[in-house]
């Protein structure tokens, strides 16, 4: 698999450009699922796992920490992110203060079980809270070997360059990478339902281009919009809602499906292939399955390269 480069000026990491994560863990069978594409994604080469404080209400940190026990702990890019707001309540205030954010991180190495994350990232943010205190609480936990690199998850881009611009200026610990909503398929925060998500769109994105900003994209597969229209299947209101909006989006599946016939691939590894082979910007697709046929296109993207003219014609470029 390819890679991209997470650093600051202390740590390096390199991650393949295929992170895999998990989603419900209701059943032992679903459990003995996720153990098995997680195992079969290393065996193909993949070394990212995500994860986060608030998944699984918990619980997906302490399957990781488990699964963790099997492995050469230094072979594995571990990621997990803190500080995600409480939602069984409503309008629910942010969790962004130090002392909320020290017991997100203390409980996830208890939980996962490890001495160190090698990405500790921010799950949301908090534009009301001083980005100086921010840093300040952040970089403590690199200094004290708790995390290695430091990302953020749904920030924008202003507020990151901010960030990274008092850390420099301050001797702090930057951040290395952002997780973003960023799919070939188009949709706003509004659509998604959720105003705390950051959709990446042209203003982020030229960031992102002009900054070399290493992106981790969550929903890649747009939650298999494409695939799903393609195979004729039925996609629930809510991801109708999210991505069926706007006609853009029924033209791009047309192209993903021209491309997958003419290269004789899956329309889910193209979707996949769009974003792992930007040469603009370094960036890794988040995926979870939830049947073997995902992780296959998963790995069959990995293993796809498409030309920038190719990535131009599926946005129509």
């Amino acid at each position: 698999m390819k890679t991209i480069t997470l650093s600051n000026r202390a740590h390096e990491l390199s991650i393949t450009n295929l992170a895999v994560g998990h989603v419900g863990m209701s059943s032992h069978e679903r459990r003995d699922f996720i153990t098995w594409y997680f195992d079969a994604y290393i065996d193909a080469g993949g070394n990212c796992i995500d994860t986060a404080r608030i998944y699984e209400n918990g619980d997906g940190e302490k399957f990781v920490g488990e699964w963790l026990k099997t492995k050469q702990r230094d072979k594995i890019a571990l990621i997990t992110k803190c500080g995600h707001y409480d939602i069984n309540i409503p309008n629910p205030p942010h969790r962004l203060a130090p002392e909320e954010l020290r017991h997100d991180v203390d409980t996830s190495l208890r939980e996962l079980d490890v001495d160190y994350i090698d990405v500790l990232m921010l799950h949301r943010d908090d534009i009301k809270r001083p980005i100086e205190e921010i840093m300040t609480t952040m970089h403590a936990f690199v200094k004290t070997g708790k995390t290695r690199l430091l990302g953020t998850s749904n920030w924008t881009a202003g507020r990151i360059q901010a960030a990274n611009q008092f850390a420099t200026e301050n001797g702090l610990t930057p951040f290395s990478v952002s997780q973003i909503h960023h799919s070939l398929a188009q949709t706003t925060a509004a659509q998604s339902g959720d105003v705390s998500h950051v959709i990446m769109d042209d203003i982020e994105y030229s960031w992102y281009k002009d900054e070399k900003f290493p992106v981790m994209a969550w929903s890649p597969t747009a939650r298999g919009f494409f695939s799903k229209l393609a195979a004729g299947e039925e996609i629930i209101d809510k991801y109708v809602h999210r991505y069926g909006w706007t006609q853009e989006n029924y033209r791009r599946l047309e192209r993903v499906k021209t491309l997958a016939a003419e290269l004789k691939v899956s329309v889910g590894a193209v979707v996949l292939a769009y974003l792992m082979c930007d040469e603009d910007v370094p960036t890794c697709a988040v995926v979870s399955f939830s049947k073997k046929e995902q992780y296959d296109q998963a790995i069959e993207a990995a293993n796809l390269h498409l030309t920038n003219e190719q990535r131009k014609f599926l946005e129509g470029i």
